[in-house]
């Protein structure tokens, strides 16, 4: 499946928008940038609606999505299209799916959907008769299922932030067993399996000739089902436990010891406020010395460049200078001259040593010629004492390139301004254990756990109950079998003959899966880069994990990775399953960089992007895809970029072509 194109009329922040998303075979990604508040999560939304459709109930859901800036100035109607190709039976077929929803006269919003495969249409609404509403909205549900089916679509459209969560202790298991099960189209067997152990009890309970059999029978079967609807509330009730009390053991263990007083829980706040403030500082500072630098680009940078270059031939104009000067000390003035000459002169005369016809002046210009003569030229006569003085402080100005430390500042505060959410998280949490005190904190911690001791103990009851009715249930079962019936005896059959498809499927698998993620966890996951021995797959789809181990021997703990570590480790897993899997799907990814380092960031750029599908959509912030590294790495990949802008005061988000500015190579 490749989405071509979609359309979007008043949904959100977008009051129209119409986007080339086509790719070619040897550049797969398309790159769309913007700032957060921007458009691109409701542009990732707005794909997802398009395919499978937007749940409004109410005026008010319907108004809350309608674009604020189309209000009084066009039609109250929502509109998302997206035009996609796709095989069904080998054949690539093209189909345009449009859903369209107003308020109808009793102000409840109404859906109206049109779908054309091929010129084929297939339409219905609120107006449709109900006979070919129905017909029409299988066929469109069934294509839509044939090309990416919802169940599957949160793998392949998704939000990197999030994907790290899928890890949590007692979440990890569940959700990865259910992307196996989807995407590789496990679950369709599993639910076989359900079905065929629905239709058994179903058809034993019609055999039981005796009304009291069968209402025993029938009795002890929906005691199971609702023991087994308990089991599965247990789950959930286990899984929202456990997340809280992972995530608060260790302020739950400060503050038994009594180490978390108010004062230190104030002095924390006090700290996180002082980070916050001082990271705002740094970016103000930050600021003021990039405007700085650039007002004085030319004296910092450009001007010493230049004394540089041209240093030789300063130092040889002063010096052809310095020498003149020196030389024209030593030539003696027209009047020191005359009195000089005068009074030799004279000298000589009383003496009896000259004539009296001496003529001074004439003595005076012979030895004024002299000088003239023996006086050397300067060729750099035109430069004055003040240009002369402005060549040397040239050459003698000390200036350093402050560029290189500015760059390191604004890498520093990028990873400053990416910690500033969690920080405010720490911050509230803080502030409002400061509202109840230790004693409400504790005594909610330690319910919490008795709560899950307790549904432990339950569930293990109900699991003994169900076994016992299952004991009680195989009783009928065993009575029923010893009267002949086919179609029974089938029944008995197909529950383990699905199950037993599920795991042969899975084993069928799972050596590829596990080589696949082993290759590529050791060249992605950055933490343990190159020292994944094996991945190991448990033999069950019933009862499913994953398992990493260490080249040491030791097993790698997933509960234990970090951040980064997860969402690696989660989009490790999502490529592999998309290349094993029945489907082949594009992927879009909200968040790219999500809460990644640089060393993960360019395993990513490199390593996973580029092969990870047909079709790859990425939105993203310059901070997560950065103009002067991340995108030089995947430009020769990327078929398009765009850019959404978001104008405030129209209320509406438009699209530029380009990243921020820099235009895609052809």
């Amino acid at each position: 499946m490749i989405i071509k194109r979609v359309h979007i009329s008043n949904y959100k922040t977008y009051l129209s928008l119409d986007l080339d998303l086509s790719v070619d075979d040897d550049r797969p990604i398309i790159l769309i940038g913007g700032m957060n508040g921007g458009g691109k999560t409701t542009l990732f939304e707005a794909i997802c609606g398009a395919l499978y459709g937007l749940n409004l109930r109410t005026k008010e859901e319907f108004e809350e999505l309608l674009n604020n800036g189309a209000v009084n100035s066009a039609k109250p109607e929502i509109q998302l299209e997206v035009t996609f190709v796709g095989r069904v039976l080998g054949q690539e077929q093209k189909y345009v799916l449009r859903r369209t929803y107003i308020l109808n006269p009793q102000q409840k919003p109404v859906e109206s959907v049109y779908l054309n495969m091929q010129g084929n249409t297939f339409v219905y609404g609120s107006a449709t008769p109900a006979a070919e509403r129905a017909r029409n909205e299988q066929q469109v549900n069934k294509i839509i299922k044939a090309n990416l089916p919802q169940e599957l679509s949160k793998y392949f459209l998704f939000d990197a932030m999030q994907s790290s969560e899928l890890l949590k202790k007692n979440v990890f298991a569940q959700i990865i067993k259910d992307n196996i099960e989807n995407v590789m189209g496990f679950k369709k067997y599993l639910q076989l399996k359900r079905a065929a152990e629905k239709l058994q009890q179903d058809w034993a309970q019609q055999r039981l000739e005796a009304e009291k059999e069968a209402e025993e029978y029938n009795e002890l079967c929906k005691k199971k089902a609702e023991l087994e609807k308990a089991l599965v509330a247990f789950e959930e009730s286990q899984d929202r436990l456990y997340k809280f009390i992972t995530s608060s053991q260790e302020d739950y263990d400060r503050a038994k010891s009594g180490a978390e007083n108010s004062a230190n829980v104030q002095r924390k706040i006090n700290e996180l406020i002082d980070k916050l403030e001082s990271v705002a500082k740094k970016a103000l500072n930050y600021t003021e010395d990039v405007r700085d630098f650039v007002e004085n680009i030319e004296v910092s940078v450009f001007l010493p460049k230049l004394a540089s270059n041209i240093a030789n031939e300063i130092e040889n104009i002063l010096r052809i200078k310095e020498d003149l000067k020196k030389n024209n000390e030593a030539v003696v003035s027209v009047d020191t001259l005359k009195d000089i000459t005068s009074k030799i002169i004279s000298y000589l005369k009383g003496l009896s040593l000259c004539s009296y016809d001496v003529d001074e002046d004439n003595v005076v210009q012979h030895i004024k010629a002299l000088q003239e003569a023996n006086k050397a030229v300067d060729n750099y006569d035109f430069l004055d004492e003040e240009e002369l003085n402005a060549l040397l402080n040239l050459i003698n100005t000390s200036a350093s390139n402050r560029f290189v430390p500015l760059d390191r500042t604004r890498e520093e505060l990028e990873v400053l301004l990416a910690s500033i959410p969690n920080w405010e998280m720490q911050k509230s949490s803080l502030q409002a254990s400061l509202v109840g005190g230790n004693e409400t904190f504790i005594k909610q911690f330690e319910d919490a756990k008795k709560e899950l001791e307790q549904i432990k103990l339950d569930e293990a009851k109900t699991i003994a109950e169900v076994k016992r009715l299952e004991n009680l249930i195989h009783r009928y079962d065993v009575q029923i079998q010893q009267e002949p019936d086919i179609k029974y005896d089938t029944l008995v059959k197909l529950k383990p003959f699905f199950e037993e498809v599920a795991n042969s499927l899975l084993k069928k698998k799972k050596a590829q899966i596990e080589t696949e993620m082993q290759q590529q966890l050791n060249e992605l996951l950055i933490s343990y880069k190159g020292c994944i021995a094996r991945v190991e797959l448990s033999e069950s789809i019933e009862n499913f994990n994953i398992k990493l181990y260490h080249k040491a021997g030791n097993l790698i703990s997933l509960n234990q990775l970090n951040a980064a570590s997860k969402q690696i480790f989660i989009q490790v897993l999502l490529k592999v399953l998309r290349n094993l899997g029945d489907y082949n799907p594009p992927v879009m990814i909200d968040t790219v960089m999500g809460v990644l380092d640089n060393e993960s960031r360019d395993a990513l750029m490199e390593e996973y992007f580029p092969q990870l599908a047909e079709q790859t959509i990425l939105l993203c912030t310059t901070s997560e895809i950065r103009k002067e590294s991340d995108y030089i790495k995947l430009e020769p990949f990327i078929s398009k970029t765009y850019t959404l802008k978001r104008d405030v005061e129209l209320q509406r988000t438009t699209v530029e072509e380009g990243y921020f500015g820099v235009t895609l190579n052809a």
